[in-house]
């Protein structure tokens, strides 16, 4: 079976672009808006945008060997570590959260920023092993039939 690559979408950094151009715009028309925060978070938000616009890597990688998923780290988890899949949602996005058999002792084997962001978004209440499809060049269908070729999808929780 092949290699399923799955790259960023645009379109999400294409909105923190917009948002941050927007937000320039806006500090400089409106003075109580003209703060140094502001300015800054606005400019983070355009570099952000097109950076995420040109950025081409691969953030979801399916083979015979595994799952990696950039947000998780580099390294590639094999299909055995998990138990199967299902959907969830968070702020009203759809998540194909993948459901591993021993959490703790794959969180430990993410690199440091992997654990860092697991962690944050467990402070967020966000899915834990989660994939954001609204993130990725794919469809929720699409990637779920392309996962269920490895793992069996369970009932939502």
């Amino acid at each position: 079976m092949e290699e399923v690559r799955i790259r960023r979408s645009r379109r999400v950094a294409a909105v923190a672009a917009t948002v941050g151009v927007g937000g320039l715009a806006l500090t400089l028309a409106v003075d109580f808006v003209r703060t140094p925060l502001t300015t800054a978070l606005c400019a983070v938000a355009v570099v952000v945008g097109v950076l995420g616009m040109i950025d081409r890597r691969v953030k979801l990688l399916l083979s015979e060997d595994g799952v990696r998923y950039s947000e998780w780290g580099s390294s590639v988890i094999p299909w055995l570590e998990f138990s199967g899949f299902r959907w969830a949602a968070w702020r009203g996005q759809p998540y194909l959260q993948l459901l591993p058999r021993r959490p703790s002792q794959l969180v430990a084997d993410f690199s440091k920023v992997g654990r860092i962001n697991h962690r944050s978004r467990e402070l967020l209440r966000m899915p834990r092993f989660g994939i954001a499809v609204s993130a990725l060049e794919v469809t929720a269908p699409r990637l779920a039939e392309l996962v269920a070729r490895y793992l069996p999808e369970l009932p939502a929780s």
